[in-house]
């Protein structure tokens, strides 16, 4: 607003001079003209103050003529530049809309958040390869499985980290055997499998997989 206010400001001083010169302009031709009026009525020979008169009127009237061609060339300058300042101003109005449309990226509790939990795996990750051994997985199958079965029975062949949670669904967090690295954690809801162990449910403090040709195992969550 500061801009376009400044420029009408710009734009009526450049208008009101070249009313003042045109004013000006006409009164010497006024006078001008009066003079050689009085110079056909006079006789023959004007006086001198006349001559003089006649040529302070014309050396006046030459002056004033560049001037005002002046006036309007840079009047024209103006209203040019004014235009260009126009489309200059429409442009970036366009690319500020433009801005305003683009989603915004995560907040910053949002990254706060997951800086937290990322330091929370590694320190999970941290504490499982400085372990001596990997703790055994207590069985207890949900459906009943004969005792041959349960000696066959595999060892889980990943390591429950715990349960996360996001919105309403609840995940259980495993590391596959032999791995240390944050990117191969994955998060399992029940009907994902992982190394041919498919999570069938997850309890308090529990997850039950089905093993095949074992039937269900419980696994403990830590």
């Amino acid at each position: 607003m500061k801009v376009h206010h400044f420029q009408a400001l710009v734009i009526g001083a450049l208008c009101l001079g070249a009313a003042v010169l045109a004013a000006e302009s006409y009164n010497q031709h006024q006078q001008l003209a009066e003079l050689q009026t009085a110079a056909r009525n006079a006789p023959a020979a004007p006086s001198p103050s006349l001559r003089r008169d006649i040529g302070e009127l014309h050396t006046t009237l030459s002056t004033l003529s560049p001037q005002v061609a002046a006036l309007k060339d840079a009047q024209h300058q103006h209203t040019s530049a004014q235009a260009t300042l126009g489309q200059q101003l429409d442009e970036l109005a366009a690319s500020v809309r433009i801005l305003q449309a683009v989603p915004p990226g995560p907040s910053s509790a949002d990254l706060t958040t997951l800086a937290q939990r990322m330091s929370a795996a590694e320190a999970a990750l941290e504490k499982l390869s400085t372990a001596h051994k990997v703790p055994a997985a207590s069985a207890s199958p949900a459906s009943p499985v004969s005792d041959q079965s349960k000696a066959k029975a595999p060892q889980p062949p990943f390591t429950l980290r715990g349960i996360e949670t996001r919105g309403t669904i609840r995940f259980v967090t495993a590391l596959p055997a032999g791995t240390h690295a944050l990117s191969t954690v994955h998060l399992l809801q029940p009907g994902d499998s992982l190394n041919g162990w498919q999570l069938r449910a997850i309890r308090e403090g529990q997850a039950v997989f089905h093993v095949p040709g074992h039937g269900d195992r419980t696994l403990p969550i830590p």
